[in-house]
């Protein structure tokens, strides 16, 4: 009977065990699942998309919009580049340069935290340095793109056809920084001519057979407020299909406006809508600014300019910004 009773108890205290054993597993594979719960979930929001215009880094936003600076569309990117402490290290060879006579300008990337690193350049519309140089009055304009060398310089053969001041616009940028554009001024020796004055709106420009018009959206050009507006194009008085154009820099058209005044620069890159080129941007400073618009048409490429009026635009308020929109009648 004792011998019963004993085994009786023992069975009793070994099933407690396992029932107190199977709660405590059961306890653990939960807290292990909730654990591995959290940790997939934060991997998710670490890798949240990023969305960033190509050549204006620092401007953000979500799939499917676009640049307010230069039109383009924002491109997924993993992270938001370094900004960086970046300059444009400049030499000319002959160090005087002097009216029709050519020179070699020699441009080399430097990183002013760590001077002695090379700093390597990502490929923006096919190249990986634009260079645009105008003179100070913004009567002459010409875009070039200077070709790496072995001793880490970009470089490339120019000719300035006057004496006087030049102001040369070094765009690049950086791999793994952000785009950078500098103002380069440099002197040319030699015979001068007067400074020409811009003052007329000139909305309407022609190469060969071509015929160019710049329509704005509201049919003016306003700082302050993000704007559109089409470059309507003609072939020897005919509509012309811009799909027609060949690509140049891995697209149908390139704009470069600069303001006479301040020498704010603003670098476009229009797309096709239907038959134009559609372009969208913003200007930061009232006033007016020379633009030239290059593009591919017969196996050459054209280069035309305007004078563009840019009005003031007004506060950036909801409630002003909303009286400007229903402002039908203001134009010039």
């Amino acid at each position: 009977m004792k011998t019963k009773i004993g085994t009786a108890i023992t069975m009793c205290a070994m099933a407690t065990s396992l029932f107190i054993a199977s709660c405590s597993n059961s306890s653990n594979k939960t807290e292990s699942t909730s654990e591995t719960h959290e940790h997939q979930h934060g991997e998710g929001d670490h890798h949240e998309h990023i969305f960033a215009c190509p050549m204006h880094p620092e401007v953000t936003g979500k799939e499917g919009d676009k640049c307010p600076k230069c039109g383009m569309a924002l491109e997924h990117i993993d992270e938001v580049p370094a900004t960086g402490n970046f300059q444009m290290q400049f030499t000319s060879s002959p160090q005087i340069i002097e009216a029709d006579n050519p020179v070699t300008l020699a441009f080399t990337p430097k990183n002013k935290d760590n001077p002695n690193a090379v700093v390597p350049l990502d490929m923006e519309h096919e190249k990986k340095l634009h260079l645009i140089l105008v003179s100070e009055d913004l009567s002459w304009f010409n875009h070039i793109h200077p070709d790496y060398q072995t001793d880490g310089t970009y470089s490339v053969a120019e000719t300035f056809p006057n004496g006087g001041n030049y102001i040369l616009y070094a765009d690049y940028k950086p791999s793994g920084s952000t785009h950078q554009l500098e103002k380069i001024n440099v002197e040319v020796k030699g015979k001068t001519i007067p400074a020409k004055t811009f003052t007329k709106t000139i909305n309407t420009a022609v190469s060969d057979a071509y015929s160019i018009t710049l329509k704005p959206d509201d049919g003016i050009f306003i700082a302050n407020k993000a704007i559109h507006f089409d470059g309507v194009f003609t072939n020897e008085g005919k509509p012309f299909d811009v799909n027609q154009l060949q690509n140049h820099l891995g697209a149908k058209g390139h704009m470069v406006a600069i303001n006479i005044e301040t020498k704010e620069y603003v670098h476009l890159h229009p797309e096709v809508e239907g038959t134009v080129l559609h372009f969208h941007t913003t200007f930061e400073n009232a006033g007016i600014y020379r633009a030239w618009l290059q593009f591919m048409a017969d196996g050459k490429l054209h280069t035309v300019d305007f004078v563009i009026n840019v009005e003031k635009g007004q506060v950036k308020t909801t409630e002003t910004q909303h009286d400007h929109n229903n402002h039908s009648d203001h134009k010039h």
